[in-house]
């Protein structure tokens, strides 16, 4: 009799902890959003804060929203499974920030809607389908390559990218282009892993260093940045300088812009209507940023063109 006792208790508990572990269920009236973001990017983390509140203003009184966030590292496995565990978990509909993100979940083919913000020229993605809409950017590199060779004369670029990413590797083929046109050496710097960071060679770093818009490469910058400190090069990037690193130019677009456009979206698919129905958005409005303090400490010289040109310069 005890030991029956024992056994239906036992059976019990069981019962509770594997209840535990499964997806919480929406309740009634409630819609689940799920959310992918790549790591601890910095541009992802104010496009998110920037969707979260427009998202939360624009909602009709009494709507009831529930996020579901993932921040995976991003690689292909992990970014597969924080889909796979949003897709397992019946979310409603599910918001992505950044191209490996976005291609991630597209490739899950749930026919769950996807709302994509913070993508690098999406028609190269092929970010397409009845289910997927979004809003993505697109900056001119050779308008940052010009900007950059006005301040200072260019013999060798460095770039950091990664392979992981493959718009990262895209912009690294568009600087290619450039700077074989331009007579100017390149050197590609790799990286996938914080051990590629802590191999780089501080003499790499030529007369300028881009940052491109990998999720890996900013998630680390303070510590890309650091390789360089004693042999510091002029930074430039496709990203604003969010971690305040020390970027010299940056072009880039606006992330609050873009989770503003991404949180509308969703209100409208919320509302009823289809992803398909809701034309994509390439947004190339930027703010040219000249970071004329860092220039001056460097030593740096000829700004008077971009001082004209910056939509904001740091003094």
């Amino acid at each position: 009799m005890k030991r029956a006792k024992h056994i239906t208790f036992f059976s019990l508990l069981l019962s509770l902890a594997c209840l535990c572990c499964l997806p919480t269920v929406a309740s009634a009236g409630e819609t689940v959003i799920g959310v992918v973001m790549t790591g601890n990017t910095p541009y992802y983390t104010v496009m998110h804060d920037a969707f979260s509140k427009t998202l939360n203003s624009m909602l009709p009184a009494g709507k009831k929203v529930r996020s579901i966030i993932q921040k995976p590292f991003p690689d292909p496995i992990a970014l597969s499974n924080a889909a796979r565990k949003l897709i397992a978990a019946d979310v409603d509909l599910i918001v992505t920030y950044g191209s490996p993100a976005t291609l991630a979940v597209i490739n899950e083919d749930s026919g769950i809607p996807i709302i994509y913000a913070g993508v690098y020229d999406p028609e190269a993605i092929h970010a397409k389908g009845p289910e997927i809409t979004g809003c993505g950017y697109k900056v001119h590199l050779s308008s940052l390559f010009r900007h950059l060779r006005t301040l200072k004369p260019i013999a060798t670029l460095s770039v950091v990218y990664s392979t992981l990413e493959e718009d990262s590797v895209r912009q690294v083929n568009e600087l290619r282009a450039l700077t074989k046109e331009q007579g100017v050496g390149l050197t590609q710097i790799n990286v996938k892993s914080i051990r590629d960071i802590k191999n780089i060679d501080p003499k790499v770093g030529g007369d300028a260093l881009f940052v491109t818009g990998s999720a890996i490469v900013n998630s680390w910058i303070d510590e890309v940045m650091a390789v360089f400190k004693g042999n510091r090069p002029t930074v430039v990037s496709i990203f604003p300088d969010l971690a305040e690193v020390g970027f010299i130019i940056t072009l880039f677009q606006s992330p609050e812009e873009q989770g503003e456009k991404a949180a509308a979206m969703v209100v409208r698919v919320l509302q009823g209507e289809q992803p398909k129905n809701i034309k994509p958005e390439l947004l190339k409005n930027t703010e040219l940023v000249f970071n004329l303090k860092e220039a001056r400490s460097m030593g740096d010289i000829n700004p008077i063109n971009l001082i004209a040109e910056a939509t904001r310069v740091i003094k």
